[in-house]
């Protein structure tokens, strides 16, 4: 195998790609999910069209479904800048949030603040999962080097928090 394959395949410090599912069913399932207050806020606070602002959203939905599966496979993910401002956006409407993470995603996707320097390294190893995931990429969405300092909490990494529940916080 040709040294550039094996990189492509690796992601979430030397996890294999193949092994987070594809489930375009569920990814389906989660883009008909509709709540139009969402991207006008998003459109509001981040000074874009609505239709921009639409489009966000969307993807931060495709975003969470990345979230989805790459835990399934315990490898962390990280958002684009673009993509966590539309997420905290969504995470504000909480009962909205609270109620989509259990009928979509089936759990709570937490977001988690990075305690130190984001890396593009994670950054780039997030893309890569997104891209096997999702079959290509928004670039104005995700571009390259455009990392923000979070990530999406699994309780095998060293460098997030684990969920609620699982150290006994509630």
């Amino acid at each position: 195998m040709m040294i550039a394959t094996l990189v492509s395949q690796m992601v979430g410090g030397g996890r294999d790609i193949n092994s987070i599912p594809r489930e375009p069913e569920i990814l389906e399932r989660i883009l008909a999910f509709r709540s139009p207050e969402i991207p006008k806020r998003i459109a509001a606070k981040v000074g874009i069209p609505i239709e921009e602002a639409e489009e966000l959203f969307a993807e931060t939905l495709k975003y969470l479904y990345v979230c989805r599966q790459a835990r399934k496979a315990r490898i962390p993910v990280a958002p684009s800048l673009a993509l966590d401002d539309a997420w905290h956006n969504f995470i504000l409407f909480t009962k909205e949030y609270a109620r989509f993470s259990e009928q979509y995603l089936g759990e709570f996707i937490h977001h988690v603040p990075s305690v130190d320097e984001p890396t593009t390294a994670k950054y780039t190893e997030s893309r890569e999962a997104a891209g096997f995931l999702l079959g290509s990429l928004n670039p104005r969405v995700w571009p390259e080097g455009g990392m923000a300092d979070c990530c999406q909490s699994i309780p095998s990494c060293s460098k997030c928090q684990p969920p609620c529940g699982s150290d006994g916080d509630g």
